[in-house]
């Protein structure tokens, strides 16, 4: 039985749930930093912390699973397009990371670090799946 489809489509579905999940995490972090009474946003902060930790972040580890099977599966080197595609989820696990950090010290009333990041946060978020997706339909090289 080929289970490249089930894994190709597991893929897929992680990708949804985990950038959904991304751009909910870069809004909430956005909105909240710019209000001026920190103790309205907690319960918020707290809920998409705890939402981030069972949902979201589950699913960018199944992405990675999945993708990694799928190109061991392969048996030979990736392409340079599919090695750009890595570098970019690697950037947007990073983001992801960061994300869930600053999260995690606004509901703690710290003071948020990298301000300019967290309000770019969600375009860094579109540009880059948007590469992702423009290089696994098209596979420019």
């Amino acid at each position: 039985m080929n289970f490249h489809p089930w894994l190709n489509a597991l893929h897929i579905v992680s990708a949804i749930v985990w950038i959904g999940g991304m751009l909910v995490m870069a809004v909430v972090a956005g909105w909240s930093a710019l209000q001026s009474d920190k103790t309205s946003t907690a319960g918020l902060l707290l809920a998409v912390r705890r939402w981030s930790r069972k949902v979201v972040t589950p699913a960018m580890l199944l992405l990675w699973i999945a993708g990694a099977i799928m190109v061991i599966a392969h048996g030979q080197f990736p392409h340079l397009w599919l090695v750009v595609k890595i570098v970019a989820v690697i950037v947007l696990s990073g983001l992801h990371g960061f994300l869930s950090a600053t999260i995690r010290r606004m509901a703690a009333g710290e003071a948020v670090k990298g301000a300019g990041a967290v309000r770019n946060a969600t375009t860094l978020i579109i540009v880059v799946v948007a590469v992702i997706i423009l290089l696994a339909v098209f596979r420019p090289f």
